[in-house]
């Protein structure tokens, strides 16, 4: 390990600072979500808003997800209740975000559901991935 001393303080080298695997995992599989996003915004430009608010929900959910199972991996029983836990705050945060997003935001809600529903099957699919990786471990 190298580190850089400036007045008697160590600076870790900016190789030491790699985010984990699995995280990188997930953040290329939302990268393709936004292309594929972009995509069907650019040919239904009138649902620009919808498609993009549609994947919102199931990427934020989706970091804090992977964040916190990373966080638990080295830990057995934990990780079980954490994953509970994760479920439960799922439940309640996506149902939140889409009563608001119908009580709040005017729009046509099909193009809406689509992109919701594509991008929290896929995303979950690649928790589930990752989730194996982890357990392997």
């Amino acid at each position: 390990m190298f580190v850089i001393r400036i007045n008697n303080r160590v600076f870790p080298n900016s190789q030491d600072n790699k985010p984990p695997k699995k995280m990188m995992l997930y953040t290329f599989t939302v990268m393709m979500f936004f292309g594929i996003a972009g995509i069907f915004s650019n040919y239904y430009i009138n649902f620009r808003h919808e498609i993009f608010l549609g994947i919102l929900s199931p990427i934020l959910v989706g970091y804090v997800s992977v964040f916190f199972m990373e966080k638990f991996s080295n830990k057995g029983i934990y990780l079980n209740r954490m994953l509970i836990k994760v479920l439960a705050f799922k439940f309640i945060f996506h149902g939140l975000f889409v009563v608001i997003i119908f009580t709040v935001y005017s729009f046509n809600p099909v193009p809406f559901m689509c992109s919701f529903a594509f991008s929290f099957i896929g995303l979950h699919m690649m928790e589930t991935i990752i989730l194996r990786k982890i357990q392997v471990k």
